[in-house]
């Protein structure tokens, strides 16, 4: 039995924002996440764009949130080293309609949410950006939005909680949730047991199941599909090109990486299964006639990788940040669909708050901020290249694995130092990672996961065969 101030539920950007604004309180704190590492629904597979909420819906939490947000960000980013490009953002209108949509809705909404757009003729988006459909009529240019490194800030944020007291549990599933009137007990699937005075239930897509294991039934989350096309080719690409949104979606976007390259996508299709994460030739052809649209010349650029993440839209229409009906014990922090990465600071410090207040916490003089850079010459002798598409060194490699919160999949090593993420897709460079896995942490090739559990791509030896076939 752990015994515990507060519990959070969920290891996403969301999850992992909330762990570190609690790690400023005198509270003791742990997170417990189902899959073998942090990051691995949403927070994973998303456009990476921190928008300044200039189109969210006036007086909502969201878009309250993300104006917060807006002011938090240069500290986070500064404290927790996150790659960040201040890109700004092109929205561009393609019809008179479009025209018309911008004028009397996007506008007068941006001036609501305190965002100030800046208009644009057709000749001025042209000469800043030669690359989009020379058939536009006009539009405006949002400053402050850009794009970052989503996975760098979900294990930033979760590293420094860690750094702060907080405690990490990966690769275990909530089984039982029970909420009483001064407690909630939460049980796992590996049979550990949690007795914690508060739990914030930050699961994402399954978040409304959590509620469920309480007996609460008061919201849902639906999943929905927005698959990407990664390009390494980027024509001069270097601002964020936004179509004029619909009710839906924000429409297919092209967007700078910062790790080179170009995102294309995502689409917007409401599915059934919350593990429905496959790519298709039909959402690919979306994708491309919608970048055809605005950027014509990227429509035909060869394509590194697809992917496909899903968004937790919830049944109310702004984010679900309340007591449960269960108790007052079990906070819900659900239904956060696509700004989940852009408000996370504040969401964070929200959260935290509802919480420091239901339990009357202190908080701390000793909360460290930032976090501790990894010493430069830790790995000095280790430069032999490990991942040739991207020059990753084996010191880099070790460096992740031996940092306060390691990888516990082969992804969750991707996300941290860009391995296996190139051409080859991890071909080339997989057995020595797998040798490094093995020497350095004691991982059995045939139960490494890849992403979830037993999802190992190594499926036997071959001296186990030889062996069996002699």
């Amino acid at each position: 039995m752990h015994h515990v101030d507060v519990l959070v539920i969920g290891g996403g950007v969301v999850g992992c924002a909330i762990l570190r604004e609690l790690s400023r309180y005198q509270a003791s704190i742990a997170l417990v996440e189902c899959n073998p590492d942090i990051g691995e629904g949403t927070s994973k597979a998303n456009s990476a764009i921190i928008h300044t909420g200039f189109d969210a819906p006036p007086g909502s939490l969201e878009a309250r949130l993300l104006a917060e947000a807006r002011v938090l960000w240069p500290s986070i980013i500064k404290d927790l080293h996150i790659p960040h490009l201040p890109t700004g953002a092109l929205m561009l209108a393609l019809t008179p309609e479009d025209l018309l949509t911008i004028e009397n809705e996007i506008l007068p909404r941006a001036a609501l949410n305190g965002v100030a757009l800046q208009r644009l003729a057709r000749e001025e988006i042209l000469e800043s950006a030669p690359y989009v459909n020379p058939e536009v009529l006009g539009g405006v240019f949002v400053e402050g939005e850009g794009v970052i490194d989503p996975f760098w800030t979900t294990r930033a944020y979760c590293e420094n909680a860690l750094c702060n007291g907080a405690s990490i549990f990966t690769g275990e599933k909530v089984r039982e949730v029970c909420v009483e009137e001064q407690r909630v007990m939460v049980q796992t699937d590996v049979g550990r047991a949690f007795a914690a005075s508060l739990v914030v239930n930050a699961a994402g897509l399954w978040s409304d199941e959590i509620a469920r294991l309480a007996g609460d039934v008061s919201f849902t989350i639906r999943p929905r599909k927005g698959q990407f096309v990664i390009v390494k080719r980027n024509d001069g690409v270097g601002q964020i090109i936004l179509p004029v949104p619909s009710k839906v979606s924000k429409g297919i976007l092209v967007t700078p990486t910062v790790f080179g390259g170009v995102l294309l996508g995502p689409t917007a299709e409401d599915v059934d299964e919350k593990t429905d994460l496959a790519t298709t030739a039909e959402g690919l052809r979306m994708i491309r006639e919608g970048v055809q649209r605005y950027v014509p010349g990227m429509a035909r650029a060869e394509s590194i990788r697809q992917f496909a993440g899903l968004r937790a839209v919830g049944s109310e229409n702004d984010y679900i940040i309340r007591p449960s009906t269960a108790g007052r014990r079990l906070l819900h922090v659900a239904g956060i669909r696509s700004t989940g990465l852009s408000a996370s600071p504040a969401l964070g410090r929200y959260v935290s708050r509802l919480v420091r207040d239901e339990l009357g916490l202190s908080r701390r003089g000793d909360f460290q901020p930032e976090l501790p850079a990894a010493p430069a010459n830790a790995w000095q002798d280790a430069g032999e290249v490990v991942c040739l598409c991207h020059s990753i060194t084996r010191g880099e490699v070790l460096a992740a694995l031996h940092n306060p919160l390691p990888p516990g999949s082969l992804d969750g090593l991707k996300r941290r130092t860009g391995a296996m993420s190139g051409e080859c897709q991890g071909n080339l460079c997989l057995p020595r990672i797998l040798d490094l896995f093995r020497q350095e942490l004691g991982y059995d090739p045939l139960v490494l996961p890849k992403h979830l559990p037993q999802s190992a791509p190594v499926t036997a030896r071959l001296v186990d065969i030889a062996a069996q076939e002699g």
